[in-house]
């Protein structure tokens, strides 16, 4: 009887909260925030209203750097040729954190919530190629290398702090990590190692950062002793001629977590004055993060209506965990759909419909790093552990 009542309660409270589930805010890959927007007018409320116009639409071509494939959109000519109602149709809601109406300028402050279903709809019909899935951590090894030597944490490194600075405003899907910081994984691997990939040091730097794989970043910076060289004076005849000529040569490689070179996604070589060192690495870093988002949504395309069912076995010893479970599987990217087949005294067994197939569920799963065991075809998913 014990078992009939706990069995009992736990379905009352399931249909109690399943009807909740997508009540808690915006998941974070619709989430565009803190757009600031100035518009001057003599009239205040027109000043606002355009600001309002103009500001959804910086949002709206936010969402689509963030999460579209860029070979597959030409996006200034979809942005000028969709219109503000349409836009508004797809944003769910806004939020104005700061506003300020003065006579003649209107200043704000908005997050924005944007419709997944609207969304995707958009983009399946404007044959978009996109992906929802956020990448777990990575560290970047950022590697000098110059003719007094090799750096990589200890300075001179002219690359560190832009580094640190583009982390901390890059918005896209790729979580990149730098630890400044944390003892234990500056003292994994020095600037010798990490230039010759040695595996197990940087599978030591991943682990101890509590990422998931390594982007392995190297500048090698030589100075241009003959100008007469043919290269170099071909580049001159369609550029400038430079005062003091280097030349700057970037490679960048993505580990696995145990360290394995994966790929050679950037490489470039460029003619540079040395005065202009700090613009060049910053032009370069972002080239090699706009390739690494690229090569991210590439490899982790959205399918679209392509669904599997999957059947998942959630263990749960507590109500709210059961509850802390659904969430979180209905956050996941390409979830179209959850339901409870079967209860047992240690849980639930549940149908997942799911956009993709299994393997790319299971590859949501390690990105997000969720406890689930057992074989692809026997998952379970300990909702305590969450």
């Amino acid at each position: 009887m014990k078992f009939i009542f706990i069995i009992n309660k736990f379905v009352i409270i399931f249909f109690l909260f399943i009807a909740n589930i997508h009540a808690k805010g915006c998941d974070d890959i619709w989430l565009i925030e803190n757009l600031e927007i100035r518009e001057i007018n003599n009239d205040p409320s027109l000043a606002k209203k355009n600001a309002e116009k103009k500001v959804s639409k910086i949002a709206f071509e936010k969402l689509i750097k963030k999460i579209v494939l860029n070979s597959s959109i030409n996006t200034s000519e979809i942005l000028n040729k969709i219109s503000s109602e349409e836009i508004n149709s797809m944003i769910d809601f806004k939020i104005i954190k700061f506003e300020k109406i003065l006579s003649n300028r209107y200043i704000g402050n908005f997050d924005f919530c944007f419709r997944k279903d609207k969304i995707t709809n958009f983009f399946q019909e404007n044959s978009f190629a996109w992906s929802e899935l956020f990448s777990s951590e990575i560290i970047v090894l950022p590697v000098w290398k110059n003719e007094f030597g090799l750096r990589l944490w200890k300075d001179p490194n002219p690359i560190k702090n832009i580094l640190e600075e583009k982390i901390k405003s890059h918005d896209g899907l790729t979580n990149l990590i730098f630890p400044k910081k944390r003892v234990g994984v500056l003292r994994s691997i020095d600037a010798n190692l990490a230039y010759k990939g040695d595996q197990k040091s940087i599978s030591r730097a991943i682990e101890r950062s509590g990422a998931s794989r390594a982007l392995n970043i190297i500048f090698e910076l030589k100075k241009i002793k003959d100008i007469e060289n043919e290269n170099y004076k071909n580049w001159v005849k369609v550029n400038n001629q430079l005062n003091n000529p280097h030349i700057i040569s970037v490679t960048a490689f993505v580990h696995n977590k145990n360290g394995k070179k994966l790929n050679s996604f950037f490489e470039r070589n460029s003619y540079i004055d040395i005065e202009n060192l700090r613009k060049q690495i910053s032009l370069l870093l972002d080239e090699i993060i706009f390739h690494l988002e690229e090569n991210w949504k590439r490899a982790n395309i959205f399918m679209g209506n392509d669904t599997d069912d999957i059947q998942i076995f959630i263990s749960v010893s507590k109500i709210k965990n059961w509850v802390k479970a659904l969430n979180k599987l209905n956050s996941l990217p390409g979830i179209k759909n959850i339901s409870t087949q079967k209860l047992t005294d240690e849980g639930a067994f549940v149908k997942v419909t799911v956009e993709g197939g299994l393997n790319r569920f299971i590859s949501i799963v390690f990105e997000n790093k969720l406890p689930f065991s057992g074989p692809k075809e026997k998952l379970i998913l300990n909702s305590d552990k969450l």
